[in-house]
């Protein structure tokens, strides 16, 4: 890092330990702080101007929860500083931004606000090598320096630069003097309207220096303050507050102030005491909720930029930030935030809670999903499945006994495909239902697996009727059925619905009845609190929490009344808990949250950590016990404290099960805490809790029970049904009762290993292949914006979700491009083949010639060569809800997904004679996904992918082949090439799927061959045909 002399100031003493190099860290801070905005800037405003390009040298896309942290400080301050200058008032009006740093926000307000920042000047504050550097950027970028006019250098220290609406001063903010001095040369304070922002930079100062300059602030003109700074609002000690502390001591440059100012209140104390008038605080989770800073339509609308799912670490890094904005004398009153809900005190129920640490980086996972079963000696063991861990989703389980127990565990390896954010839920006797879960936010997965205790194996039982991840299950009391509630569709829909699911006639929708429907939500807390009646079965529970679709903590509680009279066509029923609206019994609201672990535990349901109104959960509410009537809402709440003599640990996306011999175990759980590290909770944490000791107030009195000392003995993996590398069976094998053999996925290294899978023409899933931007980039939105929303495309519109060719469900429709990317965001049963632009009925599509806005982000990769040098078409698909009907391609081909998620089921050619293809038809209208069970496959050896982005299938010519969407959207290039060097029928050919010249001219020999036995007696005629089929089967031998 380069450092300039400030003329008339000597060089500054830059060794280890001096305030000199103590500043030069602060100042480096600046340099993370640019390139995280520069993505915001690109990706969140990409309909205006860029400034931070031109202070960052290469841009770096960071991840969704940097991108959604940073969009966030900038929003709020721009609404401020928007808010100050749209006030109407006569006098001049200058913003100083107080350690600016390489902000752009002048030239943002020039261009979003130009009425509003005409006559108003802006003053840019920091330290002068920074300030310097700032300077010559300015001064050598036209897009910076044409917007001000008579600019000028200023031989005036500590002015570096002045213009009639932008000035820079490089001043050390602890001299109040100079920068007092420097601010009078430039505005008559007294008759100036002053906002002062300071965006996360006196909080390095020394909290005596801080103080002084805000004191100093109350007295500039008519001022105003804008304050953006860390809090600790759950005290140093909690997990994201440790890791924030700690990475900025790292960095040295520590927080110096917020141990001082801790809280909310604190900080608008902290301005109160020091001339302010007024002050006004809000956490920015609060203000992500607050209509001043975000409109709902404003959040929604960030669901089109990127796919994002990181609301629990988003929640607890906004939650750890403040934005303050106190005002003067003569300011206007500063208009007030959302009144904070409050939760009532409850009892403290004290437990003995036995913590054993983990090795190394065994048991670290999160957004895994746990089960409690036993062995044949009756021991508990505790199962805690996939999930997130330090480098990816995971493929394996851990397997919890109690500490020095001699059992001995084993499970049978296949099972469901690595995933997060799954539900795992105990239906009795039948087994351990696993529902639904996620790979990326965009690929989510339908396929539900049930988990039998005696034969402790997987096996795949009825999907559910849509994808769903982030849902959540409550078995119902003691019934082997289930409900779900809420969820997502993908990374942005929302699941409306209500599910009942009976292991013998699988998911059934809920028909909601009476006028309270609570609003689609996901994440919630959900309970079943008992049944109710025999004949017909009512259950009944509680609905709470959860996020809704502009992201923020849907507040209602609601009671639910479940009939089940007709199995087919079960009825559930909502009230809004009155204890909301201030009765003698109200609901407390510490179990409205999102995230959280809910368990049913000895007559009690324990809800465990999670998000709530506050972002980040209070240590003395992170577990709740709740006693719940089940005639009523009435629940009665008492907090669990389980971190007294252990570490305290981040009830963030931690498995948490109840055992049958009474212990409550918590395992794993963490989160990325924003851009400065990641906080894993190491370790299981047990304890017994009865639900008698909520009545019994003298429990501290009483010796505690104790839980057994549990540990991870264990990890297993599980090889995915859909995933596995097997070897293919053997041509003469019959269907195996798991179902579809896994296609073989496979990593090619070079051209000649290509040409060796389709020298043998098997099917093959190749993975870590380079498709270009398109995976990162491709979504509807995006295409949208790129193509055109006026484009004309034909589309299948169908009026089932299973399209069938031979039946002709569907039909062509003309659309815009922009009606068919809405209908298929609204679930609609719309799928594109693209055809040729210029000639669809005479030429193959080639997505160079015929989207050519987009093909440049395709890359073909160089190991799939011989695909591009034998091209035939290169075809843009995009389906939505609908299935692909069964049918074979002539050409060899690459199904490319690129967005979203398919599932493939495919058979070789010699299955064809057992399959119902028309004679001379290359498609089916045989349901494949519907028939699965079916005697009808018992011959057939069918095969199966599940294509998330980025993996390429190769199919190789006359494989029979269906496929359906396992997410909302499917983006995919599928490449058709030519395999063979002849044979091919002559003549138009727009699909590839032309049959061989061998067959269509041999169908017109089987004509006349048929036809010479016309007169012919019946019995002679099947004879001799019979014989010519045989004698012509026997040629596939030769």
């Amino acid at each position: 890092m380069a450092f300039h002399k400030v003329p008339g100031e000597p060089l500054p003493n830059r060794s280890q330990g001096s305030q000199a190099w103590r500043d030069e860290l602060v100042m480096a801070t600046n340099n993370s702080s640019i390139v995280s905005k520069r993505s915001v800037e690109r990706l969140y405003y990409s309909g205006e101007p860029h400034f931070f390009r031109f202070f960052v040298n290469k841009f770096q896309r960071r991840a969704p929860l940097i991108n959604r942290g940073y969009h966030l400080r900038m929003q709020v301050v721009d609404t401020i500083v928007r808010s100050f200058l749209e006030q109407p008032s006569s006098k001049p009006r200058a913003v100083v931004n107080l350690g600016c740093g390489s902000d752009v926000l002048p030239w943002q307000c020039f261009t979003r606000y130009p009425e509003q920042s005409r006559g108003a000047k802006f003053i840019d504050v920091d330290f002068p090598e920074l300030m310097l550097r700032k300077r010559h950027v300015v001064m050598a970028t036209p897009e910076l320096c044409s917007s001000l006019s008579n600019l000028v250098l200023s031989p005036d220290f500590p002015l570096l630069l002045r213009s009639e609406e932008y000035v820079q001063i490089g001043c050390d903010l602890r001299d109040i003097s100079t920068l007092e001095k420097a601010l009078s040369s430039i505005v008559d304070v007294s008759e100036t309207r002053v906002l002062f922002v300071a965006e996360v930079s006196i909080t390095y100062m020394e909290t005596v220096g801080a103080d002084a300059l805000i004191s100093w602030a109350s007295h500039v003109g008519q001022a105003e303050f804008c304050l953006l700074e860390q809090i600790l609002p759950d005290g140093p000690s909690h997990p994201f507050a440790m890791t924030m502390l700690d990475h900025f001591q790292k960095l040295n440059s520590p927080l110096k102030s917020v141990l001082t100012y801790p809280t909310l209140e604190d900080q608008k104390a902290r301005f109160l005491a020091r001339g302010w008038v007024s002050a006004e605080a809000w956490s920015l989770w609060d203000a992500w909720s607050d209509d001043l800073f975000f409109l709902p339509l404003d959040r929604r609308g960030l669901e089109d930029v990127e796919p994002f799912d990181e609301w629990e670490e988003f929640a607890l890094f906004a939650s750890h930030y403040l934005i303050l904005w106190a005002k003067g004398v003569g300011a206007t009153a500063t208009p007030p935030g959302t009144p904070p809900i409050l939760e009532p005190q409850v009892p403290r129920v004290p437990v003995d809670v036995r913590h054993r640490a983990y090795e190394g980086q065994r048991g670290i996972r999160r957004f895994a999903a746990p089960m409690a079963i036993t062995d044949a000696f009756g021991s508990d063991i505790v199962v805690n499945s996939m999930g997130l861990g330090t480098k990816g989703r995971l493929r394996s389980c851990d397997i919890y006994t109690v500490a020095d127990c001699s059992s001995e565990f084993s499970l049978d390896p296949g099972g469901p495909s690595s995933r997060m954010c799954h539900t795992i839920t105990d239906i009795g006797h039948y087994g351990i239902l696993l529902v639904g879960g996620r790979s990326s936010p965009s690929s989510p997965f339908k396929d539900c697996w049930l988990f039998t205790v005696d034969t402790r194996r997987w096996r795949r039982v009825q999907e559910l009727p849509v994808p769903l991840y982030r849902h959540s299950t409550t078995r119902l009391a003691s019934s082997s059925m289930l409900l779900v509630a809420g969820g997502k569709l993908d990374a942005r829909a929302i699941f409306e619905g209500y599910l009942l699911y009976h292991p013998e006639l699988g998911w059934v929708a809920c028909h909601v009845e009476g006028n309270v429907r609570p609003r689609p939500f996901f994440g919630g807390v959900l309970l079943c609190s008992g049944r109710v009646s025999q004949t017909p079965a009512r259950f009944s529970g509680l609905l709470a929490g959860g996020l809704l679709d502009d992201g923020v903590l849907n507040n209602g509680i609601f009671s639910w009344l479940l009939t089940v009279e007709n199995i087919r066509k079960p009825t559930i029923q909502f009230s809004l808990c009155t204890g909301l609206l201030g009765t003698a019994r109200p609901v407390h609201p510490g179990i409205v949250r999102f995230g959280a672990a809910c368990v049913p535990h000895n007559n009690l349901l324990l809800v465990l950590g999670g998000i709530s109104h506050q972002g980040v959960v209070q240590h003395s509410s992170e577990v709740l016990a709740c006693s719940v009537s089940p005639d009523s809402c009435e629940i009665a709440v008492s907090s669990v404290c389980i971190s007294r003599n252990s570490p305290r640990p981040l009830l963030v996306g931690s498995s948490v099960v109840s055992t049958t011999s009474g212990n409550v175990l918590i395992m794993g759980g963490g989160a990325t805490c924003f851009s400065m590290g990641t906080f894993w909770t190491r370790g299981i944490y047990s304890f017994v809790l009865d639900s008698t000791v909520l009545d019994d107030l003298q429990l501290g009195s009483s010796p505690l029970p104790q839980s057994h000392c549990w540990e991870l003995s264990q990890t297993l993996e599980i090889v995915s049904e859909d995933t596995t590398t097997s070897t293919y069976a053997d041509s003469t094998a019959l269907k195996s009762p798991e179902g579809p053999r896994p296609i073989p996925r496979v990593t090619v290294g070079s051209e000649e290993r290509f040409a060796k899978y389709l020298q043998e023409s098997r099917p093959v899933v190749m993975q870590a292949l380079y498709l270009g931007g398109c995976v990162e980039k491709w979504s509807l939105e995006y295409l949208l914006k790129a193509i055109g929303g006026d484009r004309k495309v034909i589309v299948h519109e169908s009026n089932s979700e299973k399209m069938d060719f031979t039946a002709k469900n569907f039909r062509y429709v003309t659309k815009t491009f922009g009606q068919f990317a809405e209908e298929v965001k609204n679930g609609g049963r719309l799928y594109l083949r693209a055809l040729s632009r210029e000639k669809p009925a005479d030429r193959p599509t080639v997505l160079e010639e015929d989207f050519p806005s987009i093909a440049p982000d395709f890359v073909l990769p160089q190991e799939l060569a011989v695909v591009s040098t034998r091209l035939f078409s290169s075809v843009l698909r995009i389906s939505g809800a609908v299935n692909m009907w069964l049918h074979y391609d002539v050409m060899a081909n690459v199904y490319c997904q690129i967005t979203g998620s398919r599932r493939f089921v495919l058979f070789p050619p010699s299955d064809v004679t057992h399959l119902p293809f028309p004679p001379g038809a290359s498609s089916s209208g045989f349901d494949v996904f519907g028939s699965m069970d079916s005697p009808r496959l018992h011959q057939t050896r069918p095969y199966e992918a599940t294509l998330s982005p980025g993996d390429i299938l190769f199919i190789p010519s006359l494989w029979l082949h269906t496929a359906a969407p396992e997410s909302l959207t499917s983006i995919a290039v599928n490449i058709f090439f030519r395999d063979s060097e002849t044979g091919y029928a002559a003549g138009r050919d727009v699909y590839g799927n032309r049959d061989l010249a061998g067959y269509e001219n041999g169908r017109q020999e089987i004509a006349r061959i048929a036809k010479a036995f016309n007169n012919a007696h019946a019995e002679a005629r099947d004879f001799y045909l019979r014989r010519l089929a045989a004698e012509l089967l026997s040629k596939t031998c030769d």
